[in-house]
């Protein structure tokens, strides 16, 4: 699997200083030298819906968020404050909103309650039971039985009981120090991303496929909503932002070993498909591919 990503994305609006940085990391898989038959190549690539050029980030800018995109689809934001005041996140007006239309928000108010017990203790002391005593010495009757139910002397058990309870409760507010950097906190998913979709996009191609789409009718998009303040929260801004996948293409190897085929037929219906911003070359083989890689890409947003 060969995953690439070079170039910038933006979305601007004039009176907003807010800058958002989109760092796409995913699994980079390369074949393996063992006599791999690759199947299909699958393409697919991500764009915000307002392109722009990484230098057209002011230096003034307010907020970046860098948000990770996984090889599963994973998607996990950092936000970096800009400025050099201390900056408010609120999580419970943050929302990740997915393919289906449902927005989430950062904020989980669930609590989770943990508890792990451990017991210490131990005996001192001895007992003797009078019984074995009277068979030693031959006493037998009712005397020899009476003795065989009492014991004598004793001993002493005493026994610690420590419980520990951890409560994990979730922070509806975040603060950044000035030009500092801070989780989100949660990880959402973007569906119709990943190698698992892609490998099933060669599989259930009986054909060569090549489509592009616009934001409005895409087969994966997701938005982005943070909300932020620089004033001790007396006011809050939103920053916002929609990515979404504007191709897929899928090309059959028809012949063993004729793999350029399939990407010379994939570069010639999407000429610029290494211009994109951010793309994924998946390459789908009968056997298994071992070599794991990780490569980072770029998709810049302004507001």
């Amino acid at each position: 699997m060969i995953l690439e990503g070079n170039g910038d994305l933006s979305m601007n609006k004039t009176f907003k200083k807010v800058s958002l940085l989109f760092a796409v990391s995913w699994m980079l898989y390369s074949c393996s030298t063992q006599y791999l038959n690759v199947t299909g190549v699958a393409y697919q690539s991500i764009r915000a819906k307002q392109p722009m050029k990484r230098t057209d980030i002011p230096q003034d800018a307010t907020i970046i968020a860098c948000c990770q995109l996984g090889a599963n689809g994973e998607f996990d934001v950092i936000v970096q404050n800009n400025t050099d005041k201390i900056m408010t996140i609120d999580r419970t007006k943050s929302f990740f909103r997915n393919q289906s239309g449902n927005s989430i928000p950062y904020y989980d108010p669930t609590v989770t309650v943990q508890s792990q017990s451990t017991t210490v203790g131990g005996q001192t002391g001895a007992s003797v039971n009078l019984g074995s005593i009277a068979a030693a010495a031959g006493i037998g009757g009712a005397v020899g039985t009476a003795l065989g139910g009492i014991n004598v002397g004793g001993s002493k058990g005493s026994a610690t009981t420590n419980t520990n309870t951890t409560y994990i409760v979730d922070q509806p507010q975040i603060s950044i120090a000035p030009h500092g950097q801070a989780s989100m906190g949660r990880t959402f998913y973007m569906e119709g991303v990943g190698l698992a979709f892609l490998g099933q996009a060669v599989s259930n191609s009986g054909t060569d496929v090549n489509n592009s789409f616009t934001p409005t009718q895409t087969y994966a998009a997701c938005n982005l909503c943070i909300s932020y303040s620089v004033d001790d929260g007396k006011t809050y801004e939103t920053i916002l932002t929609d990515i979404y996948a504007n191709s897929l293409l899928v090309s059959k190897v028809n012949q063993t070993g004729h793999v350029n085929d399939a990407l010379r037929r994939i570069y010639t219906n999407k000429n610029d498909a290494l211009n994109e911003s951010w793309y994924a070359l998946y390459f789908q083989s009968d056997k298994k591919q071992n070599n794991n890689k990780v490569k980072t890409s770029e998709i810049l947003n302004f507001k």
